[in-house]
C-alpha cells in the first residue's frame, strides 16, 4: 500500500529524514517508535505532504502509494483523491465549531453518505453523541482525541496516520482510545501510528520501525520488538 524509499527531508538547511525507508501493507498497524526528535512526526508530515515553514522540505527519495509516486500530489489531493488522513499531536480541532460541525466538515471529501458515517462515529464514541452540539474547545482532552479521529474517519480515509493519540490522555481513555484503533483495524482500516508508548504501539502493531535520529535502526513485528532486550533498554523502561 505505502512504500517509502530512502526518504529525506529538511527543516530549511537542517537535514531532518536521512534516508528513511519503510512499508505498510494494506490491512496492517505500523508504529514508528523512538525517542522525542528522532523524526518520527517529521515523517508523517512528509507523508501528507504538508508544506513549509510548519514541515518539512522532501529533498531526497521517494513515497509511492499502491504503486505510484506521491511527490508532486497536493495536500488536499492526499486526503481528498487517495484517502490518506493525518491525526496531528495536539487534535487540532476547531474550537469555534460545535463537534457535528467538526465531523461534517471533514466529509468534504466524502462522496458517501454522510449521515451513516456520522452515525458510525457517534456509534464508537458514545461521548461525541452526547456532546454534539458543544463547541470543540470545551471537551476535555479524551473528547478532543476522539473527536479528532472521527473527523479522520468522516474524511473516508483508508489510510490513518495518528501522531501521539494517547498523549495527555488517562490511562482508562488510553486504553480506550487503543481499543478503538484495534477495532477500527479488523473492520479494514489501515493505520500508520506514532506513539511515546512504545509498549501499547508494540503490543498494538503488527509491525514496527525505531527510529533514531532520522535514520531506521531497528524493525521487526510489534512482538520481537517488545522482546528484544536492545528495544527494551532503549524505549520500554528496561524490563
Amino acid at each position: 500500500m505505502l512504500q517509502v524509499n530512502n526518504l529525506k527531508a529538511a527543516y530549511g538547511k537542517i537535514e531532518a529524514l536521512h534516508g528513511v525507508s519503510f512499508s505498510v501493507n494494506q490491512g496492517e498497524i505500523v508504529t514508528l517508535i523512538g525517542s522525542n526528535g528522532a523524526g518520527k512526526s517529521t515523517t508523517l508530515k512528509a507523508l501528507m505532504r504538508l508544506q513549509p515553514p510548519e514541515s518539512p522540505t522532501v529533498t531526497g527519495g521517494n513515497i509511492f502509494f499502491h504503486g505510484s509516486s506521491m511527490l508532486k500530489t497536493e495536500p488536499h489531493n492526499v486526503v481528498g483523491k487517495l484517502r490518506m488522513t493525518l491525526v496531528p499531536e495536539g487534535r487540532q480541532v476547531f474550537g469555534n465549531l460545535s463537534v457535528v460541525e467538526n465531523l461534517t466538515l471533514a466529509a468534504w471529501t466524502n462522496k458517501g453518505d454522510a449521515k451513516k458515517d456520522l452515525d458510525y462515529v457517534f456509534g464508537l464514541f458514545p461521548r461525541l453523541a452526547d456532546r454534539m452540539k458543544q463547541r470543540g474547545d470545551t471537551l476535555s482532552g479524551g473528547e478532543q482525541q476522539m473527536l479528532a479521529v472521527g473527523r479522520a474517519i468522516m474524511s473516508k480515509c483508508t489510510l490513518l496516520l495518528l501522531d501521539e493519540p494517547s498523549m495527555g490522555l488517562s490511562p482508562l481513555l488510553m486504553y480506550e482510545m487503543f481499543r478503538t484503533l484495534k477495532e477500527l483495524n479488523k473492520q479494514g482500516l489501515t493505520i500508520i501510528l506514532v506513539e511515546q508508548n512504545a509498549r501499547m504501539a508494540l503490543r498494538l502493531a503488527h509491525r514496527g520501525y525505531v527510529l533514531d535520529t532520522g535514520e531506521i535502526v531497528a524493525q521487526g513485528t510489534g512482538e520481537d520488538l517488545l522482546e528484544s532486550p536492545d528495544i527494551k533498554t532503549a524505549y520500554l523502561g528496561g524490563h
